[in-house]
């Protein structure tokens, strides 16, 4: 049985994770500046990754870890000062994070859905 606290947590990062898909959709690479540009919604979801990450159950820990390396990535491909090979490959190390977050939280309804 998923604990309420979860739950809830799933709740609040839901609309940042439409927001991050939005940011990575629209924003040139290297402009990205979650953390910087969205502080109250970056605390949230680097709080919420660290909480799924200690949790007890595999697919959240999962997404939790997802939720992490996807932050991270943004982070790494804003501070590529170069714009070479370096900086299209951090985009698609951001993009290729955000399709395992996705992933990882589709196996995650499914396990909710088989408990």
């Amino acid at each position: 049985m998923m604990s309420d606290n979860i739950t809830a947590n799933f709740e609040r990062v839901v609309p940042i994770t439409a927001l991050l898909a939005e940011i990575i959709t629209y924003t040139r690479p290297g402009n990205y500046r979650f953390r910087t540009n969205h502080t109250e919604q970056y605390a949230t979801w680097t709080e919420t990754a660290a909480q799924f990450e200690a949790s007890g159950v595999h697919s959240i820990k999962t997404v939790g870890y997802h939720m992490r390396s996807l932050s991270d990535a943004l982070e790494k491909a804003d501070s590529a000062v170069d714009r070479g090979r370096n900086a299209m490959r951090q985009t698609l190390t951001v993009h290729d994070a955000l399709r395992k977050l996705l992933r990882a939280i589709d196996r995650y309804r499914e396990w909710v859905i088989r408990h």
